[in-house]
């Protein structure tokens, strides 16, 4: 199987071997083009070279074995240490086009849709989609490279297992050649200069997929659809029906199913979290169980997001799998699929009574975060309450709105966050309100994988100084997606809309936000192996610590006595 410009076979011959020893080469002399990297010792660039030797070994691997999931997250951990390494940089856009494709061919919903539209309908889709990126994208779009991306997107699900197999194609590279070069130089002698162009030329190339490939022209739009989307950012990408309903279901907090958040693994459903008043929690299911047959389905036998797939369902209906706990044992459970509130602010609680300090993770910032947060702050003000932790460690950002609201109540007056756009709509300054405004000392615990709306609320309340960031540079993910359900057909947009910036001004883009204190997380173990007390959660330990020596002026400034 050939993929992008590795050549890979499903076990590594020694031709292969030589092929990605040389690769590696190429990749290390391109370190050494910097100057950082040609400051390094011989001993260094010798265990430069064997680091990315084995990354391009390792990649080559998970590629072959179509395990693109686990490819990007490789890709991008090197990109961290080696950020010159633009190979890599290749190969894990190449491994998220990839990734896309065999995503929606496990999406019941995606397939559904090729077999209700045909080209005519599959165009009106496109077309409201281009009309929604020439109106909000935060920056002019440019109409010929977009439809480049679209392409490159088809010619990459060609050559996916999984889109070949859907449509039974069968290898020829000569035909898969000649198609490629025909419709790229095609391409090359138009001239795109707005959105009716690229649904012309979309239509075109479709047609002429249709014709190569026997692919129904449908499948072909909306494959130069997704890509055109997911290539403007990477943050933008095209909604299918089930996507778009889980989207508005995380904003909501609330959903039809078991209560589990998974991450999805080659072999497994790993347990990620689980709500404890949904039908997993309620059956004894604990964070790290493994989940590894749906539906007398077993995995690896099923892909694991097909595995996933099945476990949605209507709301009253009965699905079983089966369970493998973190102590080894084996159970098969029926769970019913039922409505579940997902909580946004939880482990809420007293951690220092003597000094007052409270404790509070907000997960996500859905729409009832604010309410849901006020009802904690009196909750813990009657406990005593004088200093507060705020945990967003791990929270993927939602709703701008819901950030605003949330650093609204900590902040008097002044701007807590600004968005930019191309559209005048999307250039605004949210301000803060006096009434109610809680004056407690706090601390807010981030990490890298806080992002997004999360880094709002921190950025404002680390620039206004009404709270000490504690741990390490949130993700940096400064930009605001709106999400747009499309008339054409039961499907969504997400796109960016614009950059959010701080009070003081910084772009949180790439930047992120950075700490006050630095705090590392990785505890040194006890003679016994155990952790003392204060590094088990370093992080937190630190942020407590802070508060303490907080002077407590008032808690809330109109709190009725």
């Amino acid at each position: 199987m050939k993929i992008g410009n590795w050549n890979v076979s499903n076990s590594l011959s020694e031709k292969t071997a030589t092929i990605l020893l040389h690769t590696a080469v190429i990749v290390l002399l391109l370190q050494w083009a910097f100057p950082l990297a040609a400051q390094s010792t011989a001993v260094s660039n010798i265990t430069v070279a064997t680091q990315l030797q084995d990354v391009v070994r390792e990649g080559a691997e998970l590629e072959s074995k179509g395990n693109w999931r686990a490819a990007v997250n490789l890709y991008e951990k090197t990109l961290k240490s080696f950020p010159e390494a633009v190979q890599f940089r290749n190969r894990a856009r190449l491994c998220r086009v990839h990734l896309d494709v065999s995503r929606r061919y496990n999406d019941s919903s995606y397939k559904k849709s090729i077999n209700q539209l045909d080209l005519m309908s599959s165009k009106a889709v496109f077309r409201e989609v281009l009309t929604k990126i020439d109106t909000y994208f935060y920056i002019t779009p440019d109409w010929k490279k977009l439809v480049k991306n679209g392409l490159w997107q088809l010619q990459t699900a060609i050559q996916n297992d999984q889109f070949r197999n859907y449509y039974k194609l069968k290898t020829d590279n000569a035909r898969d050649t000649a198609f490629k070069q025909r419709i790229d130089k095609w391409l090359e002698q138009q001239d795109i200069r707005n959105y009716q162009d690229v649904v012309y030329a979309t239509e075109y190339i479709s047609r002429q997929t249709n014709q190569t490939y026997a692919i129904p022209p449908q499948a072909a739009v909306l494959e130069i659809m997704s890509g055109s989307i997911s290539l403007l950012d990477r943050y933008s990408s095209y909604l299918t029906g089930s996507e778009l309903d889980d989207m508005f279901s995380q904003i909501n907090g609330n959903f039809v199913g078991l209560g589990v958040e998974l991450r999805i693994l080659d072999k497994c459903l790993l347990i990620d979290r689980v709500i404890p008043s949904g039908p997993a929690g309620e059956a004894g299911i604990k964070k790290g169980d493994r989940i590894i047959e749906v539906n007398r389905k077993i995995i690896p036998q099923i892909a694991s997001a097909k595995a996933a797939d099945l476990l949605k369902g209507v709301e009253g209906t009965r699905v079983e799998i089966v369970l493998v706990a973190t102590d080894g044992s084996v159970r098969r459970l029926s769970l019913t699929r039922r409505q579940v509130i997902v909580p946004s602010v939880e482990d809420v609680k007293i951690l220092d009574k003597d000094s007052g300090i409270g404790y509070l993770r907000i997960r996500s910032f859905q729409k009832n975060t604010a309410d849901d947060l006020e009802k904690v702050l009196w909750q813990l003000h009657k406990q005593g309450m004088q200093r507060l932790v705020i945990d967003v460690r791990g929270n993927p950002g939602g709703l701008v709105d819901s950030a605003v609201a949330v650093a609204d109540f900590f902040i008097d007056k002044g701007t807590i966050v600004a968005t930019r756009g191309r559209s005048v709509n999307e250039d605004v300054d949210y301000q803060a309100h006096d009434l109610g405004t809680w004056d407690m000392p706090l601390a807010v615990l981030v990490d890298a994988k806080s992002a997004s709306a999360a880094e709002i609320f921190a950025g404002a309340v680390q620039d206004h100084q009404r709270a000490m960031i504690v741990g390490v540079k949130s993700f940096g993910k400064g930009s605001v997606q709106g999400i747009f359900p499309l008339a054409s057909y039961n499907s969504g947009l997400r796109l960016t809309t614009a950059r959010f910036y701080s009070p003081d001004g910084h772009m949180i883009s790439q930047r992120g936000v950075r700490p006050d204190k630095e705090v590392n997380t990785v505890g040194k173990p006890l003679a016994d192996g155990s952790l003392p007390l204060e590094q088990v959660d370093p992080v937190l330990a630190a942020g407590v610590d802070l508060l303490r020596d907080r002077k407590v002026v008032t808690v809330n400034r109109f709190l009725v006595k």
